[in-house]
């Protein structure tokens, strides 16, 4: 058993159990931030941002624990698309959605304890959605399940299945890009490597095209 535990500044149930499919002492903190966009602010800036504030948020860490934020956005025609306000809005989310490309983006923050300057990443998925039809949409809406997501939706739900195509990393989809993760902690003396490839392949039951190059540290995802 590691001698260190992580600090996770996130409300996303999703991250938590993403986290759990390690061997890991995840200590979840709740974050509550002001998501307002500056002025002429760039998507990419805008999630880095966040995550960052969401890590400094969490203070009085041990040196030795390891402090992880993360945010993502949805991104339509260079149009942000947030959380669902409404059941009408998770609605008009998806049809915006619906037979359309659109970039997931996730940053990544994390630190430990004793630090104050995080290592800070980003990764990017193009995902298409297929033409799912109204009544879909309505049945899916009324689950519950697309009102505390970005863009309303969950890639792995199995009854809507949105996504048709696919150009990134699912994980980070889901709120957490594992591989980033993984490779950001390793730059740490005292990080004991978590086989993060093989566990997210074998939990998502899915081949990952770019797993080896974002581990080498290629730009991908």
């Amino acid at each position: 058993m590691n001698r260190y535990e992580f600090w996770l500044a996130s409300n996303s149930p999703r991250r938590r159990e993403l986290l759990g499919w390690a061997d890991w002492r995840v200590n979840l903190v709740s974050s509550d931030v002001d998501e307002s966009m500056l002025e002429f602010e760039l998507a990419e800036n805008y999630v880095k941002r966040l995550a960052v504030i969401k890590l400094t948020e969490l203070k009085d860490i041990p040196d030795f624990d390891f402090v992880l934020a993360a945010d993502t956005i949805v991104v339509l025609d260079d149009e942000i698309l947030g959380k669902p306000t409404s059941e009408e809005h998770a609605i008009s989310i998806l049809c915006d959605l619906r037979g359309r490309t659109h970039v997931v983006m996730t940053a990544l923050a994390v630190r430990q304890g004793g630090q104050t300057d995080p290592i800070v990443e980003l990764c990017k998925s193009e995902v298409k959605m297929r033409n799912y039809s109204d009544t879909e949409i309505y049945h899916y809406v009324d689950s519950g399940d697309s009102m505390d997501k970005a863009g309303a939706y969950a890639i792995q739900n199995p009854d809507l299945h949105p996504v048709v195509d696919f150009k990134g990393c699912v994980a980070s989809v889901m709120g957490m890009p594992l591989c980033h993760l993984e490779r950001s902690l390793r730059k740490y003396r005292f990080y004991e490597e978590t086989e993060w490839p093989r566990i997210c392949q074998m939990k998502l039951k899915y081949t990952c095209p770019i797993t080896g190059q974002v581990m080498a540290g290629d730009d991908l995802g």
